[in-house]
């Protein structure tokens, strides 16, 4: 049985135009929850006591996230794309922050500790102020 070229081409538009749906809908999901956390913002004076690149996951699924330990609480800094911005340069902003040095931290997202779920950093600015809580 054979199918014509159009039969075929027809075929291929079909699945185009589903690959594209769904991919729209994948991404479209990532960005309404990034935008949904996004609305949940935290702003907080501290010291960094440490940082570090834990791995995340397991098997096929590991990944990895940068981790900032702070006199306060503990974030992340992890790419993102919503309403309120974007970033792609989470390693470059992780670089930037010393450890030992306050910083005024701007971030979002919700802490779910038994999730393992952090702030997500927005913006570090230095500053003299005085720090929430002490590292150690």
């Amino acid at each position: 049985m054979s199918h014509s070229y159009k039969e075929t081409s027809e075929l291929g538009k079909g699945f185009v135009l589903f690959l594209i749906i769904v991919l729209i809908g994948i991404f479209g999901l990532h960005a309404c929850t990034t935008s949904l956390a996004q609305g949940n913002k935290h702003t907080e004076v501290v010291t960094v006591c440490d940082k570090g690149s834990v791995q995340t996951g397991s098997g096929d699924s590991r990944s990895h996230e940068y981790r900032v330990y702070t006199s306060g609480a503990t974030y992340v800094v992890k790419d993102y794309f919503g309403s309120e911005g974007t970033r792609f340069n989470s390693a470059d902003l992780y670089g930037r922050i010393v450890i030992g040095k306050t910083y005024i931290i701007k971030s979002y997202g919700y802490r779910v500790p038994w999730a393992s779920n952090f702030w997500n950093i927005t913006e570090v600015t230095p500053t003299d102020q005085k720090p929430t809580g002490t590292c150690g």
